[in-house]
């Protein structure tokens, strides 16, 4: 699971690579230079000979003329590894030398005690430091405002990946998908996937009925993807346990195995709705499924796996 939430962040800064300048404004206090365009370049781009110097992802702010105004290193950190002060650094001189314009750290910790590490300076010796920016909950707090996730939908989403166990976590996915609203049709299916990846399965499920529930506007935007037979299949499932519960016998187990149906279907759905093909044999796994806790794992992986077979993995 580590590897596949590293994987996933890496990705994250290479579909919406404008979220690093976003952080560097926001959360490290850098204003970048005037920029025409910021693109993601291949990791491979900044190393030098040796192999093990990969960055895990860069960003690079370019002018009107394609000149390099500014370039990001991005690195995704889940644990403590001395290694990396010293890595680090080569990846700050390599890249700086190889476009030769300004050069900066942005160090992304989904943990906090692992984000205090990673921002301290690191020492050059006599001839100076390199301090990363580490981004991490202790300072990016949870957007819970409409409006600045609305000015700012990049950080809102890195905020409620970030603090997925906050209190005020509903307010946060709310706040989330107003801010998504002003995104494209092609960028907020790749947010709620991020999204669905990083965050605990008791916000995972609110952040479903938010969308089960959701808008005439959200329904626009979701509805061409793989989402909207997600969403009509909640609401039918609502309707059915509306009605369950006003028997008397077997009323409990009746709204159990509906939850289960739903979420099989809805597990079905999405996938099928992604274009992912579904062996025989897997699909008669999901429908036999009634462990609501597997289910709901299911369909957290059901929305980022690249086939069937990785979401029993």
């Amino acid at each position: 699971m580590p590897k596949l939430v590293h994987q996933q962040t890496v990705d994250f800064f290479h579909d919406r690579p404008v979220a690093a300048v976003e952080l560097l404004r926001a959360v490290g206090g850098i204003d970048p230079p005037r920029y025409a365009m910021a693109t993601a370049e291949a990791a491979d781009a900044t190393q030098l000979t040796p192999v093990e110097y990969r960055a895990d992802a860069v960003v690079v702010l370019r002018d009107d003329t394609g000149a390099a105004c500014l370039a990001v290193i991005v690195e995704v950190q889940s644990r403590r590894d001395a290694q990396k002060r010293f890595s680090w650094p080569v990846y700050v001189a390599a890249l700086r030398a190889r476009l030769k314009c300004d050069t900066a750290l942005l160090v992304i910790c989904l943990d906090r005690a692992v984000g205090r590490w990673c921002e301290q300076p690191i020492s050059m010796g006599p001839s100076g430091i390199v301090t990363p920016v580490a981004i991490h909950s202790g300072r990016l707090p949870l957007v819970t405002d409409p409006e600045e996730a609305r000015t700012h939908p990049e950080l809102a989403v890195l905020s409620v990946a970030m603090n997925g166990d906050h209190p005020d976590i509903d307010k946060g996915l709310e706040a989330m998908l107003e801010g998504l609203k002003a995104t494209s049709q092609e960028g907020f299916p790749l947010y709620l996937n991020y999204v669905f990846g990083q965050i605990p399965t008791v916000a995972g499920e609110r952040l479903k009925e938010l969308l089960m529930t959701a808008s005439a506007d959200y329904e626009k935007v979701i509805g061409d993807r793989y989402f909207a037979e997600w969403v009509n299949k909640g609401r039918e499932l609502g309707r059915q346990q509306g009605r369950e519960e006003g028997r008397e016998e077997g009323r409990e187990e009746g709204r159990e195995e509906g939850r289960a149906e739903g979420e099989i279907e809805a597990i079905l759905a999405v996938l099928d709705a992604r274009g992912l093909e579904i062996p025989s044999e897997a699909r008669e796994r999901i429908s036999r499924c009634s462990d609501l806790n597997m289910l709901g794992k299911w369909i957290r992986r059901a929305v980022t796996v690249n086939s069937v077979d990785d979401l029993f993995s």
